[in-house]
This record gives structure tokens, C-alpha cells and sequence, in this order.
């Protein structure tokens, strides 16, 4: 018999070696973009690089909460544009902000419905 361990490389710190280990980058930059606008476009605005990998660290309920109202609570959707406030009313999810753990956010990912999250 095998035993599998499945581990996430940012919260698995007591299983995975150092080098195996995803960190937030502790000089990284968390802002919200203008509405519609790609984390690549909102990070070239303060002349730095939005990096992939450091969203995974904001994908989360607790930190969309510090950028923005979330009226109507925190939900879960598939998008790389996640995650985001919905600050179009017209939509279900109006006013909600949006988490994903079944899709991979990319930087260049943008949603005329929402406003981004970003990490440069």
C-alpha cells in the first residue's frame, strides 16, 4: 500500500519542505483595479507586475472584505477574473464578492461586471 498525501502549497507549512512551499510575498501590493480592469492593467498603473501565484493568497472571503462593502455576503462562482465584487446590480450576484477554487485567477482576466482584487 501507498499512502497519498494531497497537500496545498500555501497552507501545507508542517508537511512540504521549505523549498516545496508557496509564501505571500511579503513586499506584494493588495489593491482593488478599476472597474473591468485586468490586474495586469491595474498593477503597469503603479509600475509594477501583477504575479499569478500571490492571488491565490487574496482569494479569499476575509480579504475581498478589507477592499470592499460585499452587501450582499461572499459567494462562490468559476472565473479567472476571481476574485472580485460584482459592482453590477443588474447581475444574481450583484454586490457580492466572489471567490473560486475551481478555477485558476489569472492576471489578465477582466469582467465589465466586476472589480478585481489584485496583488502586485
Amino acid at each position: 500500500k501507498a499512502l497519498v498525501l494531497l497537500a496545498d502549497r500555501r497552507q501545507s507549512w508542517d508537511y512540504l519542505p521549505v523549498g516545496e512551499q508557496w509564501q505571500p510575498n511579503p513586499s506584494r501590493r493588495v489593491s482593488k483595479a478599476e472597474p473591468g480592469e485586468s490586474c495586469d492593467a491595474m498593477c503597469h498603473r503603479l509600475s509594477m507586475r501583477c504575479e499569478q501565484r500571490e492571488i491565490e493568497f487574496i482569494n479569499t472571503c476575509e480579504a475581498l472584505r478589507q477592499e470592499f462593502p460585499c452587501e450582499a455576503g461572499c459567494g462562490h462562482q468559476v472565473g479567472q477574473e476571481i476574485p472580485a465584487y460584482v459592482h453590477d446590480r443588474g447581475r444574481d450576484t450583484g454586490q457580492q464578492c466572489l471567490v473560486t477554487d475551481d478555477a485558476l485567477p489569472t492576471c489578465a482576466a477582466k469582467c465589465p461586471a466586476t472589480t478585481r482584487l489584485c496583488v502586485c
